[in-house]
């Protein structure tokens, strides 16, 4: 089997190794797909953790080896593990998700990002509202937009990106706009605002909209700078502002919203796959980590038998 492994800042590799033994309630997988998260790259990048050091936790594959009853050879499923970048991988059975008949391989291995926007969105309460804000329009952020136009929500965008806001207008925004055209009614008065961004800049300009006793949800991952951040405390003080972090990591809520994500995709409501816009080999992963590859893409996978792509997904 083969793996990508991070020894350090901006150092990845590929590795070559012996099959991993299969202990009782485990299965192996052949790996299908990995999403390339962004705080994979962020993590590369500023050289975070302990090294040497495997990540993807975005997964999906094909059961060929089982010693779990209920999971046998052929099985089609999500993986929630931190080491998917990999031709092979040793994963417990309870840490996998059965793929509905409907869901492609491609839209299961999404389906841990989707869960995080269904955990996350699912934390606040936007059933009264008029109009939802939503700031920034990368990968989770269409997730987001999604989610809530699929519930008929409507939902105002503010993206810097040209392409991102034409995106963010096909998958049902209401409203699109540049933070240079937001409008100065507009801040201090939202009831609901979303912050999708993981950067400093949009962080602030969404907590600056939020309204008197209004709602500022966080759904960006913040890393850069070591995730600190700097806000203006005296304005949330006098607003009473209800700041929620959208991150829940309890893993028998991510199986559950994971299952949810791909019955979703499954039954063509939410279908990740549809914004996946660079496809790379274990090969070329380690250099897509380190940012030897620069690209704009909304989002890569890794296929490891790029060459072999598994039929039509499935």
């Amino acid at each position: 089997m083969r793996y990508v492994q991070t020894t350090g800042k901006l150092a990845s590799s590929v590795v070559q190794a012996d099959p991993e033994p299969l202990p009782e309630g485990h299965v192996r997988l052949a790996v299908a797909y990995v999403g390339v998260c962004h705080s994979d790259l962020a993590a590369v990048a500023e050289g975070e953790g302990d090294f040497p050091r495997r990540l993807g936790h975005e997964v999906s594959g094909i059961v060929t080896d089982s010693a779990a009853v209920d999971r046998p050879p052929g099985t089609r499923v999500a993986a929630y593990v931190s080491y998917g970048y990999a031709s092979e991988i040793v994963v417990p059975a309870a840490r996998t998700v059965v793929l509905h008949r409907d869901c492609s391989l491609l839209d299961g291995a999404l389906a841990e990002p989707v869960a995080c926007v269904i955990g996350g969105l699912e934390m606040l309460s936007f059933r009264e509202y008029q109009r939802v804000v939503l700031v920034g329009t990368g990968f989770m952020g269409l997730l987001a937009l999604r989610y809530l136009t699929a519930l008929g929500h409507r939902v105002l965008v503010i993206e810097p990106r040209a392409g991102a806001r034409e995106r963010a207008g096909q998958w049902g925004a209401d409203v699109v706009v540049h933070p240079d055209e937001v409008d100065d009614r507009m801040r201090r008065t939202q009831p609901i605002v979303i912050e999708a961004t993981g950067a400093a800049a949009g962080l602030n300009l969404a907590s600056d909209l939020v309204g008197t006793d209004g709602t500022l949800g966080i759904l960006g991952y913040h890393q850069s700078n070591g995730g600190a951040r700097t806000v203006d405390m005296q304005s949330w003080n006098f607003r009473a502002l209800r700041v929620v972090s959208l991150h829940n990591r309890s893993t028998d809520n991510i199986l559950t919203w994971m299952d949810r994500a791909q019955r979703s995709a499954a039954l063509g409501f939410i279908c990740p796959s549809l914004l996946v816009d660079r496809r790379v080999n274990l090969d070329e992963l380690p250099d897509v980590l380190t940012g030897k590859h620069e690209h704009d893409a909304i989002k890569a996978v890794l296929c490891p038998d790029a060459d072999q792509e598994p039929q039509a997904n499935r």
